[in-house]
């Protein structure tokens, strides 16, 4: 199920395309994206579409996460899905009572049309986000990548602060810059992105905190907020705009 970095960076620059590598909240966001202000439901059209570009013969896009993303998605799926049916049923007991007070002042009954709690989104949604994780090269977890994790959280580094040590973030941090050295001693030239709508830790993507930027700069990856983010750097990357 788990993938060694040098086995997968070795098929990447043989099927060369821009690799995305996919925090938990990222691969959860697609579930919270119908109740979560802060999350365009646009989300939910990206992951399909970057679903399908990573599953052609010759991939558009590498989707990358590593065995500690794994571990926590399915710690948290259940949760974050009871969160969106708990919202859909909140939703319906308020159009109820809105259109109860609407059939009171104009004397009339009018329908309600379809009840989003039967459409059954959760379920869709979490098979949605399910198959973003299945659809993923999942890295195994290496001695560096925990060692190099608790050098951050000792040091204060981002993802990781005073008072907050975020040791599993951090280790998955360190497996994404792993990824971006073994590629680019490779030769590999595409777009690197690590992305994760974490900016309490890991700071805005507009701004990195330092010494992120620093590490970032070293394997010429980017750091980007959200799966449209990403889709927008994909498209840009397959299809560049050229001069005359």
């Amino acid at each position: 199920m788990f993938i060694d970095i040098e086995e997968l960076s070795a098929a990447i620059v043989t099927k060369p395309a821009p690799v995305l590598f996919l925090d938990t909240c990222t691969i959860l966001d697609v579930i919270r994206a119908p109740y979560r202000e802060s999350i365009a439901v646009e989300e939910i059209n990206a992951a399909k579409n970057l679903i399908q570009l990573s599953e052609q013969s010759l991939p558009g896009v590498w989707l990358v996460t590593n065995e500690t993303v794994h571990g926590e998605w399915l710690a948290n799926v259940d949760t974050v899905k009871l969160e969106l049916e708990r919202e859909t049923k909140k939703i319906e007991r308020q159009r109820s009572k809105f259109l109860a007070a609407v059939d009171i002042v104009y004397g009339m009954k009018h329908e309600i049309g379809h009840r989003v709690e039967h459409l059954k989104l959760s379920e869709h949604l979490e098979n949605l986000s399910k198959k973003i994780l299945s659809t993923s090269q999942i890295i195994k977890i290496a001695d560096c990548h925990s060692l190099n994790g608790m050098h951050r959280v000792r040091k204060y580094l981002a993802p990781a602060g005073r008072g907050k040590q975020e040791a599993k973030d951090c280790e998955i941090f360190e497996a994404f810059l792993d990824t971006g050295r073994s590629l680019r001693s490779k030769g590999f030239l595409g777009a690197i992105c690590f992305v994760t709508a974490n900016s309490d830790d890991y700071g805005k993507p507009t701004e990195p905190k330092s010494p992120l930027d620093t590490e970032l700069l070293d394997i010429n990856a980017h750091y980007v907020g959200s799966l449209s983010w990403a889709k927008a750097v994909v498209e840009k990357e397959r299809h560049p705009i050229t001069s005359k």
